[in-house]
């Protein structure tokens, strides 16, 4: 098994997303792997082993950014217009 982990940091939202694949696995026509948060896609690659979503994290160094980035992010904040209609 050769375990291989990928870090993708979303510049939107500020979260760091842990992804982890098997490189020895039979490759798949597509790999996707969506947000938990708001189902923004994070990485998405064909002919690719399968992989999954270890972990995320909040991101708070920018000055060490991982290769892979993303600015996709649907999150809606649905508890502020609760508040605010009093």
């Amino acid at each position: 098994m050769a375990y291989q982990k990928i870090l993708v940091d979303n510049l939107t939202c500020k979260r760091r997303f842990h992804i982890s694949f098997d490189d020895e696995q039979g490759k798949e026509p597509n790999v996707e792997i969506r947000c938990l948060h708001c189902n923004a896609v994070v990485f998405k690659k064909e002919n690719h082993p399968p992989a999954k979503l270890l972990r995320d994290e909040n991101l708070i160094k920018l000055t060490d950014l991982s290769p892979m980035r993303s600015k996709e992010c649907y999150f809606k904040d649905s508890l502020a217009p609760k508040l605010t209609k009093s």
